[in-house]
This record gives C-alpha cells, sequence and structure tokens, in this order.
C-alpha cells in the first residue's frame, strides 16, 4: 500500500496595516486597530480624504445607545462624546438616587410627575 502524502497547507498571509501610534492590533472581537478609552473601544477607520478618523465600536450598552457606531474626524472628539455620554449617565443615576432616598424620607411629593423636565404638580402656579 502506498501512504498518502499530506502536504501543509499554507497559512494566508494578510496584509498588515499600519498601525497608527497608540492602537492595538485587530483581535477577534474587534478586528479593527483599537484602543481603550473608559471601557469603550475606538477604532481606526482611517482613509484618503479623513486619515484619522476613527468609530466608537465596543462599550457599555448606556453608551453605546448613544454614541455607538458613530464616526468622529479624531481620536479627541470620540472621547468627548464618550465624556458626554457618561456624563449624562452619572447625572442621571444620581437623580434616580436622590429621588429614591427622597421618597424613603417621605417629602417625595408626586412619584409618577418626578423626573428630568417634569415638575410635581404642588410645585406648578395656579393661575
Amino acid at each position: 500500500m502506498k501512504k498518502k502524502v499530506t502536504t501543509k497547507k499554507a497559512k494566508s498571509i494578510k496584509t498588515v496595516q499600519a498601525l497608527r501610534e497608540g492602537f492595538k492590533a485587530g483581535s477577534k472581537k474587534n478586528p479593527l486597530p483599537h484602543f481603550k478609552y473608559l471601557n469603550c473601544a475606538i477604532s481606526d477607520i482611517s482613509n484618503e480624504k479623513f486619515p484619522e478618523m476613527v468609530q466608537i465600536t465596543m462599550g457599555p450598552a448606556r453608551i453605546m445607545n448613544e454614541v455607538g457606531g458613530r464616526r468622529y474626524v479624531n481620536e479627541m472628539y470620540a472621547k468627548m462624546a464618550i465624556d458626554e455620554a457618561q456624563g449624562y449617565t452619572l447625572i442621571d443615576k444620581g437623580f434616580t438616587k436622590a429621588q429614591e432616598e427622597l421618597a424613603d424620607l417621605g417629602m417625595l411629593l408626586v412619584a409618577n410627575d418626578v423626573g428630568p423636565g417634569h415638575a410635581p404638580a404642588a410645585w406648578e402656579s395656579k393661575a
């Protein structure tokens, strides 16, 4: 009997994209070159017209709902968008925590009408 000759397949050589300074190479989860900022992945999607363009590709759901998938001209604008989204999240969490504490103390007037942009019915002026 003749033995079958097995040949190893050569691994495909992928073209290595030159990484910009500060960016990590892609991985299985995020194939684009990226860096992390406040638990979000900012990926390099530069092209000829915009050589510094980035996109927010991964992050917490509360931030991705607002800024996920958007493209930014450079890293600075992407970082500012993440900071803004995280700031609004902190404000909302603080508001709900304060609302719960007031309800525990019995000082909350109307629980359903209180929220950002809503004044309790007792505070409205009667004209």
